[in-house]
C-alpha cells in the first residue's frame, strides 16, 4: 500500500508559500498544486524502484491511496485556492464553457428542488465545478496508475480504493464519480471498497459500495475489505481514545458474519481481505478454524467460471449524483437504503452504471430493473432506456423524481412521462406503459422489501424463497444468510442432482429442484449446486 498522502514537511512547505498542500484534509487542493505533483510522483517513482529493486519477491500488487482515510476522499471541494481556481478555468475553457468562477460555499449548499436537488438552470457553476473536481480526483488517479505501471513488473498488479457510488457519504463530494473514466484505466487491475456500512447486522446482506457489474464489464476483480466489527474487537484505541461503534455480538454472529461476506464474495468471484482494523477482530480459535475451512473451499472452487443468475439489476447513474446536496442524510434514502432493502429481495441482483446499459450481457435475461437516481434523462439516455430497457414487458422501478432533469432545466411534468403517473402520486403506483411496467414510489425511505417481492413476481423474477433474506446464486453456488432460527424452503431454478452445504459438509438434496434448511440463529449457508454426479 503506497500513501500518497503529503508528509508534514511537505505539507508545511507549501503552506509557506501560501499554497494547500495537505492531501489528506483537503485532496483536490493538493492535486490541482503543481508542486505537490510533482514532489509525489517524485517519490512514488523512487518508491516504486527501490521496492523493484530489493523486494519484487514479495511484493504481488501496490495500492496507490490518498485523500482522506486513504481512499481518494476529497470532503474539502468547497474550498479553492489559487492553483486550484486555475485549474478549473482551464477546464472550463477547454469544454466551451463561459469563464466563470467557483461558486461560494453556501451557493454549493443551497439545492433549490425539494431542498435536495441542484437545478441546472440556476446552479450550472455548482454542477460544472463538481464535475471539474471529481475528473481531476479521477484523472490523477489514472496518472499515478500509468506511472506505476510503466515502473514495476508486467506481472505485479495495481489497487486502488475507489468508486464508492453507493456510500453513506456524498459520492460527487468526496471525489469518487469519476468512477467511470477509472474502472477504464488499463493500468488497474483490482478495485476496493469496504462492506457496506448501510447493511452489516445479523439479517442484512452487506455489499460494496462500487457496481460488481460495472466492474466486471471492466475486467476487474474486486477486493472485498471486511471490516465488519466483530465482538471481540479493540475498542480502546489509546488510554484516552475509546470506540463505541455497532458491531456484531458475539461468536454465533461473527461466524454468520464472515460466512456471509465470504459467500458473496465467492458468488461474485471477488477477493478478500479480512482487516482486523484496530487489532482484536479476530481472537477465537473456531474464527480461525473457519477462515482455514474458507481457504479451501475458495481455493477449490474461485476458478469455476460464473454463470449469471441474475434478472434483477440495480441502476445507478452517477451524473444524478452531482445533484444531491453533499449533506443531506436523504441522500442515503436513495443509497444505501434502497440496496439495503434490495438485499433482503429472495434473488440474486446485480448492479451497473447507467452507461453501461448497451453493455450488459445477456440483457434479455434481466425482467426487473430499479433506478435509484435516475432524475437526469437528456435525450441521449432518453433513447438508450427506449432502446434497450423499456420493453420486453420488464418492470421498472423508479424513485423520487425520475427524468425530472433533461439536463439544463428541471420541471416535475416531465415525471409523469416516465411513470404514467403525476409526481405528488402517493404510494406505490403502478402503471402498464405498452411493453413495459412502470412502478413509481416518490419516498424511497418508504420502499420495502414486500414491495420489491410483488414487483419481482410482476416481472417473473424467479424467487428463491418467500423470506424476506439476502441470497447470492450463480449457477455454481446458492448462499443464503438469516438473523432468525426458522425452516427456509429454497427453490432452485431448475433440478440438480446434488446439492451439498459447504460449511457443514452435508448433502441438502439429489434430483431436487427444492432445498429445506433449518437456520440456527443466526447462520449462513453456502450450497454447492451440482448437475452431474
Amino acid at each position: 500500500m503506497v500513501d500518497l498522502n503529503s508528509p508534514e514537511w511537505l505539507s508545511r512547505q507549501l503552506s509557506l508559500a501560501h499554497e494547500s498542500g495537505d492531501s489528506f484534509t483537503h485532496l483536490s487542493e493538493a492535486l490541482a498544486n503543481p508542486r505537490w505533483k510533482e514532489a509525489t510522483m517524485q517519490y512514488l517513482k523512487d518508491f516504486l524502484a527501490y521496492c523493484e529493486a530489493h523486494h519484487a519477491d514479495c511484493i504481488r500488487a501496490y495500492v496507490l491511496a490518498c485523500g482522506h482515510t486513504d481512499e481518494w476522499f476529497d470532503h474539502n471541494g468547497e474550498i479553492c485556492g489559487l492553483h486550484k481556481e486555475r485549474a478549473y478555468r482551464q477546464w472550463r475553457m477547454e469544454r466551451g464553457l463561459p469563464p466563470q468562477a467557483p461558486p461560494s460555499a453556501l451557493a454549493m449548499n443551497s439545492p433549490e428542488y425539494d431542498g435536495l436537488l441542484f437545478d441546472p438552470a440556476t446552479s450550472s457553476g455548482v454542477l460544472e465545478y463538481r464535475r471539474f473536481c471529481n475528473e481531476l480526483v479521477g484523472n490523477v488517479i489514472c496518472e499515478f496508475a500509468k506511472a506505476t505501471r510503466e515502473a514495476i513488473r508486467p506481472e505485479a498488479e495495481i489497487g486502488v480504493f475507489y468508486g464508492y457510488v453507493m456510500t453513506r457519504l456524498g459520492a460527487a463530494e468526496s471525489g469518487h464519480c469519476a468512477y467511470e473514466k477509472v474502472v477504464q484505466s488499463p493500468d488497474i487491475d483490482f478495485f476496493i471498497s469496504p462492506g457496506s456500512y448501510g447493511d452489516r447486522a445479523m439479517g442484512g446482506g452487506g455489499g460494496w459500495l462500487g457496481c460488481s457489474g460495472t466492474e466486471k464489464l471492466a475486467g476487474k476483480i474486486h477486493m472485498h475489505e471486511c471490516d465488519q466489527r466483530t465482538h471481540t474487537h479493540n475498542r480502546a484505541l489509546t488510554p484516552y481514545v475509546s470506540l463505541n461503534v455497532p458491531h456484531w455480538e458475539n461468536t454465533a454472529e461473527d461466524l454468520a458474519g464472515i460466512k456471509r461476506e465470504f459467500s458473496l464474495a465467492l458468488t461474485k468471484r471477488a477477493s478478500l481481505w479480512w482487516f482486523d482494523m484496530w487489532g482484536g477482530f479476530y481472537q477465537e480459535p473456531v474464527l480461525f478454524d473457519t477462515f482455514r475451512q474458507m481457504k479451501e473451499i475458495y481455493d477449490s472452487y474461485i476458478d469455476l467460471p460464473v454463470v449469471n443468475m441474475e434478472e434483477t439489476a440495480l441502476i445507478v447513474d452517477v451524473d444524478g449524483l452531482y445533484y444531491f446536496d453533499q449533506r443531506s442524510p436523504r441522500q442515503s434514502e436513495t443509497q444505501q437504503s434502497v440496496r439495503r432493502k434490495l438485499n433482503r429481495l429472495g434473488a440474486p441482483f446485480e448492479s451497473y452504471c447507467f452507461n453501461d446499459i448497451p453493455k450488459i450481457p445477456n440483457l434479455d435475461r434481466i425482467k426487473f430493473v430499479i433506478f435509484m437516481c435516475q432524475w437526469e434523462i437528456t435525450p441521449e439516455k432518453a433513447e438508450i432506456l427506449k432502446s434497450y430497457i423499456l420493453n420486453n414487458d420488464r418492470v421498472i422501478l423508479w424513485l423520487y423524481a425520475p427524468g425530472l432533469s433533461d439536463g439544463k432545466t428541471l420541471d416535475p411534468e416531465r415525471i409523469k412521462r416516465w411513470t404514467g403517473v403525476s409526481q405528488d402520486t402517493a404510494g406505490l403506483a403502478v402503471r402498464e406503459m405498452g411493453n413495459w411496467s412502470s412502478a413509481f414510489l416518490r419516498t424511497p425511505a418508504a420502499l420495502t422489501p414486500a414491495m420489491l417481492k410483488s414487483l419481482a413476481a410482476k416481472a417473473h423474477v424467479h424467487l428463491y424463497t418467500d423470506a424476506e433474506i439476502p441470497v447470492y446464486a450463480d449457477g455454481h453456488f446458492l448462499a443464503v444468510h438469516a438473523k432468525e432460527g426458522e425452516k427456509i424452503t429454497l427453490h432452485l431454478k431448475e433440478k440438480y442432482t446434488l446439492v451439498t452445504e459447504l460449511f457443514t459438509g452435508k448433502t441438502v438434496a439429489e434430483n431436487s429442484d427444492c432445498i429445506e434448511w433449518k437456520f440456527s440463529a443466526p447462520e449462513s449457508a453456502l450450497f454447492k449446486l451440482n448437475k452431474n454426479m
